[in-house]
């Protein structure tokens, strides 16, 4: 196997990926990983430590490299925005009287 695993942010975000960069990385739901963040984050006395550590990890983490750099807050304005290449297209005419 040549290619090795390596922790990038996800290109299938809600705000910077890095979550789900995560749970690509462990091969486990992404929405998994986000529930146990909010969850450990909202427990008494952790928010700010929990919002700083994600701000870290977003500066640490580097971004995928074929990630464009489109990002929505409810997800990646990069599947939106992608260009679609169109192959073989034929025309006909729908309006059959």
């Amino acid at each position: 196997m040549n290619s090795k695993r390596r922790l990038t942010r996800s290109s299938k975000r809600i705000l910077t990926g890095v979550l789900g960069g995560i749970a690509e990385y462990f091969g486990i739901s992404a929405a998994l990983v986000r529930i146990i963040f909010v969850i450990l984050t909202i427990y008494p006395g952790h928010v700010l430590f929990g919002l700083l550590v994600y701000l870290l990890l977003t500066v640490l983490i580097p971004e995928d490299s074929g990630t464009a750099h489109h990002s929505t807050f409810w997800g990646s304005g990069a599947q939106s925005r992608s260009r679609k290449e169109l192959h073989d297209v034929t025309e006909e005419d729908t309006d059959k009287k």
